[in-house]
């Protein structure tokens, strides 16, 4: 019978002769060696593939995160449009206002001692501002009167808070030497319905984004 193996006398002889030990320790580490394989290995690629795959979902967010923050700059950008053209429209006159900017004249001229008999309304004509359809208003009369006045009525116009303009008359006085001219002065009317107008595209844009 083969002898049975003996620990003890294995490691005798290999104290003896210490080259024996070669062969154990290299078993030793194959088995060891397979066993990580085995156990290990599998798990190193399934993390490395998670690893790639986190890599991925962090890029992922960053590109939302950038978005969303980009449509809030975006949202405040149109807020402040829209600001700004509410502030807009309290410059101009509506065009059921007219009677209002006729009225005004009137105060102006009263306010420079200007006599005014009588204020002549002109044809309307269209205009357009950005995308709105509106009008330009203008109104005449005659000026008799020194310059001092005429001066202090065109100051008076320029000064108003709502938009008024006027070209500059002819400045050369007659063989009296009193100012003799038409006066022109003039408005922007916007559509009495531009309100609700604005009011029923920001509806649809809401129903639209609800769908």
């Amino acid at each position: 019978m083969a002898d049975e193996f003996s620990l003890t006398k294995m490691l005798q002889e290999t104290k003896e002769n210490p080259t024996k030990l070669a062969i154990p320790l290299v078993t030793i580490v194959c088995i060891g060696g397979l066993v990580w394989w085995k156990l290990c290995s599998p798990k190193r690629v399934l993390i490395d593939k998670q690893l790639k795959s986190n890599k991925g979902l962090v890029s992922s967010l960053k590109s939302f995160k950038n978005a969303a923050n980009r449509l809030e700059d975006i949202k405040l950008e149109i807020e402040e449009q829209k600001k700004k053209w509410e502030e807009s429209k309290k410059l101009c006159y509506k065009e059921l206002e007219q009677t209002d900017f006729l009225r005004r004249i009137r105060e102006l001229a009263v306010k420079s001692n200007i006599n005014v008999k009588s204020i002549n309304p002109l044809p309307e004509e269209n205009i357009k501002i950005g995308v709105v359809d509106a009008k330009k208003f203008s109104v005449q009369f005659t000026y008799v009167g020194n310059l001092e006045r005429l001066l202090t009525f065109m100051r008076l116009v320029e000064l108003e808070p709502k938009v008024s303009f006027m070209p500059i008359p002819s400045l050369v006085p007659n063989a009296s030497g009193t100012f003799d001219t038409t006066l022109t002065v003039s408005t922007i009317l916007l559509p009495d319905d531009l309100n609700s107008e604005a009011h029923g595209e920001e509806e649809s844009d809401e129903e639209d984004e609800e769908e």
